[in-house]
Parts: C-alpha cells; structure tokens; sequence
C-alpha cells in the first residue's frame, strides 16, 4: 500500500491487517520515500483493530484516539516526517492499546508517546526499540506524561540509543501515574536510562538492566540510569544499574524508595545492584539531592566491605543540607554474573512464597535450569530484617527441576523476614511478612 504525500487514512471501525505467509507482505509506505506520507489514524470506533506482521515505514506516525487496538509483530521504521499530525511513530490519546513484539527503529521522535496530559495506558511488551530520535531532540525513546486508571506496563523490551540527546523512558506528567510498572528490560546507550519526574506516581521498576546510559557524556545534563523530581515516587527492587554517568538521582521532593526491609509491602526488597556509575572521577552509585531520608537497604554497591559503601553515596555525610540515604544493612554476593541476554540474569528463579502474608506455614518455591555439571550446591536461609540468620531451610546437592520447601514459623514472632537462595555464585532475596 503506498500513499501519497501528506495523505493519511482516517479509520472509523474496525481495520484488521494481518500478514502469516511470508510475514513482511504487508508494506505501508510512501509514494515518495523523500516527501513521505502522513500515515494510520484510529479513531474512537477502532476498538478491535490490529496490525500483525505489517512494515509500517516513510510516514510520520500510527495514531489511536480513545481506542485500544494492537500492534504486534510489525516493523516501524524510517517515519521521520516532520508533522503536526504525531510526535512520536505510535502516538496515543487515551488510548491502552498494546504494542508487542515489534521493532522500532531510526524514527524522527520517540518510538511511542502520549501527551503529558493525556491519560493512555498501553501495553509496551517484548519489543526491540532502538536508535530512534533522528533529529536528535531533547527526547526519549518511549515519552509519557499522566497515565491512565488502567495498570501501565513496559516490560521486556530491548531500548538502545545512538543519537545524544535521546533518553531512554520519560514521564513527566500534567496529573499523575496511578499504576506503572517498568520491568526486565534492558536500557542501553541512551543519554540517560529512566526519568520519573513530577508525580504524583505509583511505579514499580523492577528486575531491569539499566548500563551506560551515558553517551550525551555532559553530568549536567544527564546521564543518570534513574532519575526521580518533582514529588514522584516508586519502588525501586531487582535491578542491575551500572556504567552510567550517576546510578541514582533524586531531587526536589522526590521519594523513591530502593529497600526498606521494615515495610509490609513484599515487593519493596531492594536487591539492586548499583556500581560502576560515575563521572568527573568520582563515584555517583546514588546521589540523594534531596532533605528526606531515602530507604535503600539491602543493595549490593560493588562491595561486600561495609564500610566502603559510604563512598558510593552522596547524601547527609557529604553536604549538611541534604538527607541521609538508610543503606544498612547490603546485601553481599559473592561474584557477579555477567549475562548479556538478561532475559534471565540470575541463572535461577525465586518465586513469591505463598500465601505471604502467612502464618505460621508458607510454600516457597524455585526452579533451577540445565547447567554443565548436572548439578549445584544451592542454600535456602531465612533471616531476620537486621541480616541475622533465623534458619537454613536447605543445603545441598540439586539438579535442574522445580523445587518447593515449606516454611513453618511457628516458633518465630510476627514480622518481616527474608528468605534468600543462593548458589554460591548468585544470590536472590524475597521478603516474607509473619503476621500472627
């Protein structure tokens, strides 16, 4: 389908384009890849529609108003169009579609946008989006304003940059951002990784690699692997933050919380990895440019030597005017695995235990994949919210398979514990509430 300059197609109902054999036969494309067309305009009878295996390219964007349709599988490529009918190649207006298993790539703008206003909630799942922002404007990748009631989620997507000023994940929202959660992705080489600024928010970034985020090279300007301002808040667990120019930024009355091993809440277990991020020479792993107390226990910051952490975190100790960063106690792990994939960078897998809440027995459950020796030493310890070891639950020899161990704490008083596997090589940890 090729169309001329600055025509695009106003969709009223339902457009399914669907391609299975061979996958690429279905093109959109311009006439005139140098003068290009407009491109896709979903409007609010569209629910239902879906592009599948379908080149979208030589345009300027796919738009859905009020309406959830889906783009799976397909190729967006090379809309770098100059118009004001979208800023971004799939732009939304109220709109939670989901966009999946697609590939995203040398666009004019971000690769999926929302105005900061505008309440869209979509599904952004399994995709590779890369090297997009060719005007190289102070942009990112994926750029989102206020969210939706509906849950948000950006998960398992591949998002590499090329050109300078481009960010990896932005929202800065006009209203807030009830539900958002940004996990097991990978967010290389941008001009920083993820920036959650204003709020109020409710985010859940979770089991990420963020790595070098730091091609802009300017401090001042950027290059942080997260970055939170204005009032935003989220719970920060599971992630790798390495190689950027700062780990962590907080400022203005931003409160993200990294770990707190006192709270009820199971998700907020802090198990992060924040290393290897600087700039001018020295170390930024997190830099708390804030008055509040920031929670961020149980981290590993390079180190197992406690009291090397201090140095990794600029806080109270380092300028009277700001708060203090509450990083005891770390986590210690006895070597790091490299695993460029990161679709499973723990080379094992730590269920939630259930039920939790609990009382007095819980189930915790793991799984442990093929390896060269048939077989590992694998340790299941319970500990106490100040690191002390309560139990050892398992100790011993185990082949790949599914695994389940119940813990009963009968004998042991209401509260936080947390339950940790380890190999030897990696550890992961859980967090376990005893109510009584």
């Amino acid at each position: 389908m090729r169309f001329g300059t600055s025509v695009f197609i106003d969709i009223f109902g339902v457009l399914i384009a669907d391609s299975f054999n061979p996958s690429d036969s279905i093109k959109i494309t311009a006439q005139d890849t140098v003068s290009k067309f407009l491109g896709l305009k979903f409007e609010d009878q569209s629910d239902g529609s879906a592009l599948r295996n379908v080149i979208f390219e030589y345009g300027n964007s796919i738009r859905m108003l009020d309406c959830n349709i889906t783009i799976d599988n397909c190729v967006i490529r090379y809309n770098t169009l100059n118009s004001s009918f979208g800023s971004g190649a799939i732009s939304l207006f109220r709109s939670n579609s989901v966009i999946s298993n697609c590939k995203i790539f040398r666009n004019r703008r971000a690769a999926i946008v929302s105005g900061a206003n505008i309440a869209s909630s979509p599904k952004i799942l399994n995709n590779h989006i890369y090297e997009n922002n060719t005007e190289n404007a102070n942009v990112p990748q994926i750029n989102f304003g206020a969210t939706g009631s509906e849950q948000m989620v950006i998960r398992g997507n591949v998002i590499k940059g090329l050109f300078t000023n481009c960010g990896g994940i932005a929202f800065l929202p006009i209203g807030s951002i009830p539900d958002l959660v940004i996990e097991n992705n990978i967010i290389t080489h941008n001009r920083y990784g993820i920036a959650i600024l204003g709020g109020p928010s409710n985010v859940y970034i979770n089991n990420n690699l963020i790595d070098s985020n730091n091609i802009q090279g300017s401090p001042s300007l950027g290059g942080s692997g997260l970055n939170f301002a204005g009032n935003s808040s989220a719970i920060v667990s599971r992630n790798l933050i390495r190689g950027n120019l700062w780990g962590i930024t907080i400022q203005n009355t931003a409160k993200p919380n990294m770990g707190d091993l006192s709270s009820p809440d199971t998700t907020d277990i802090g198990d992060n990895e924040i290393y290897g991020n600087g700039n001018s020479g020295n170390i930024f792993d997190l830099f708390n440019n804030t008055p509040d107390t920031i929670k961020a226990e149980n981290n590993y910051w390079g180190t197992n030597n406690i009291d090397s952490v201090e140095a990794h975190i600029f806080h109270n100790p380092d300028s009277s005017a700001l708060g203090y960063v509450d990083y005891m106690p770390i986590r210690i792990i006895t070597s790091i695995i490299q695993n460029s994939s990161f679709t499973n960078n723990f080379s094992f897998e730590l269920q939630d235990a259930y039920p939790n809440p609990f009382n007095p027995s819980t189930v915790i459950r793991f799984s442990i994949p093929e390896n060269e020796n048939g077989f590992d030493v694998y340790s299941l310890k319970i500990f106490d919210i100040t690191g002390r070891q309560i139990k050892e639950l398992l100790n011993s020899d185990l082949k790949a398979g599914n695994y389940s161990i119940n813990f009963n704490a009968a004998d042991l008083p209401a509260g936080v514990y947390i339950y940790r596997l380890s190999n030897g090589s990696y550890s992961i940890s859980k967090k376990l509430l005893l109510v009584k």
